[in-house]
């Protein structure tokens, strides 16, 4: 076969003269068939030669080894007498660019891989594929590659990521109807997003979270477009209202535990973790400076406390202790742990860890030995003559239970739907919560209609729920999008997905990129 259809295309206007292997690349000498060439300036044919140069091009590997392409070049005279350009050197349409030291096809490949890569992994990657190139060099080939337009962008999506956690935040474009993000901007401001908007009023529909910038912003940027809230954000503030519910609903648990606890010893009893003193002291004391009309934010400044858990402590009787899991796994393996103690009542701790290990524990014999203790269970707790051990230790944080709120009725376990009916017994305002979420949830994911709306609004408002009647009152504040989030199918999942990948990306980069390029890694990868 012809090596210049190896090498080439068939169509290709270039003819191999020879190849040279040497011992770790191959060296490819071509020319050009072509009898004649185009002036860059007047764009007329000469077919008089000038003279003869030679370029030199890196092209992909080849068995392992480099490749190199050394061409032979010309230069022709300009037959138009007008014609600034006396002279003027050979262009070809396919393969090599001017004032370029690759081939197209290498150049390419190293794009891709940078894109995927970043610099320093690309590199490494590039040399185990016998490319030899450096992380620089494949920066700037990033960095020199236009973005795509993205004025024909009509379904839009937005949200905002943390360039530096807690201090500053940009803001990441989505194209809805392909789910490819278009651009990153350097801020979450009201006036750099419209100002993005306004230049690009093909938009018709802009889905978003909660966050008032981009509500004023999508309106003065696209007064004409269809703006609407994310749904699952208002499935997450909805849930954190009834998290606040239930820390001040706190004495309701406690006796549902209780109660469980004394008529079930089946049932998983809750860790006894000591809350330090001085938390305790200072819990009073918040209490108190707030029964004597002392405002939040005095209180916040005096103990340096959030306003947040100020708040919080506002609506609780007594502070609630916090339950910890351990980060080896052990509360998967409290169940064996009670039969092995059960079967052998003298086993040594060190052939129990030996065991546990084996069933995949990653936590060293100190570590079980403290957790053990510190969940009272290192020689395990007499009730009788039976030594009891609990298998469930997180069953009654408020986290945990805030999500049997929002779980459909008929996908609730037996013990679940029996903590439930219990929580909602012993407290009629987790009861009365227990419907409205039923009812909201039912609006937003079954009947998918906002026809009922402003009813269930007025309903929370009327029942004096605090908790509730906040998440009500901000529902007015942006009521018509929130009900196009019931009534359309547009949401921000697209978004959030982007999100998770550009925090990859900015790993991957150790945080030290500029905005441009990591707008151009995340814009030009491949889905």
């Amino acid at each position: 076969m012809n090596a210049s259809k190896v090498i080439f295309n068939n169509a290709s206007q270039f003819k191999v003269v020879s190849v040279d292997s040497l011992a770790d690349s191959f060296i490819i000498y071509i020319s050009s068939k072509n009898r004649k060439s185009f002036c860059p300036n007047c764009e007329e044919a000469s077919s008089k030669v000038h003279s003869y140069y030679t370029r030199k091009f890196a092209d992909l590997p080849a068995f392992g080894k480099c490749s190199q392409i050394v061409l032979r070049a010309r230069k022709f005279y300009c037959s138009t007498l007008e014609c600034p350009l006396k002279v003027f050197t050979e262009r070809y349409g396919d393969h090599f660019k001017p004032y370029q030291r690759r081939t197209d096809r290498l150049h390419n490949k190293l794009l891709n891989i940078a894109i995927e890569s970043g610099g320093k992994s690309a590199e490494r990657i590039c040399s185990q594929l016998s490319i030899p190139t450096s992380d620089t060099t494949l920066l700037r080939i990033i960095e020199k590659k236009e973005l795509p337009c993205n004025n024909g962008v009509i379904a839009l999506g937005i949200d905002d990521w943390a360039i530096k956690k807690r201090e500053r935040y940009g803001s990441i474009l989505v194209d809805l109807t392909t789910n490819r993000p278009i651009g990153l901007l350097g801020d979450r401001e009201e006036n750099t997003v419209s100002e993005w908007l306004k230049k690009r009023t093909q938009v018709k529909i802009i889905s978003r979270d909660r966050y008032s910038n981009y509500q004023s912003a999508s309106t003065k940027g696209a007064p004409d477009a269809i703006q609407v809230t994310d749904r699952w954000h208002l499935l997450k503030n909805l849930g954190e209202a009834m998290r606040k519910i239930l820390d001040r609903e706190h004495l309701a648990l406690k006796k549902v535990r209780e109660a469980n606890r004394e008529t079930k010893t089946t049932e998983p009893r809750s860790l006894k973790s000591s809350v330090p003193t001085a938390q305790q002291k200072k819990f009073k004391e918040v209490r108190l400076l707030l029964e004597q009309g002392v405002s939040i934010k005095e209180i916040s400044r005096r103990f340096r406390m959030s306003r947040i858990t100020v708040r919080k402590y506002k609506y609780l009787e007594e502070l609630p202790k916090k339950k910890c899991s351990s980060p080896t796994g052990l509360e998967n393996h409290l169940e064996y742990i009670k039969k092995r103690k059960a079967e052998v009542p003298e086993i040594q701790l060190k052939a129990l860890h030996q065991e546990l290990i084996a069933l995949g524990y990653r936590g060293a014999y100190s570590t079980l030995s403290d957790g053990l203790a510190r969940y009272e269970m290192a020689i395990g707790k007499k009730k009788g003559d039976k030594k009891v051990l609990p298998t469930d230790l997180s069953s009654w944080r408020p986290s945990i239970t805030s999500k049997l709120f929002f779980k459909e009725a008929k996908k609730l376990s037996k013990n679940e739907a029996h903590i439930l009916n219990d929580l909602c017994d012993s407290s009629a305002i987790l009861k009365q919560s227990l419907g409205f979420i039923r009812e909201f949830r039912q609006m937003m994911l079954k009947d998918r209609s906002s026809e009922g709306l402003d009813s269930w609004i007025s309903k929370v408002i009327i029942s004096s729920i605090n908790e509730l009647c906040g998440f009500a009152n901000g529902l007015k504040q942006d009521l018509k999008s929130i009900k196009n989030s019931f009534d359309l199918a547009w949401s921000n999942g697209p978004v959030e997905g982007n999100v998770n990948k550009l925090k990859t990306l900015k790993r991957q980069m150790y945080g030290r990129c500029s905005l441009g390029l990591l707008e151009k890694r995340l814009v030009l990868a491949r889905s």
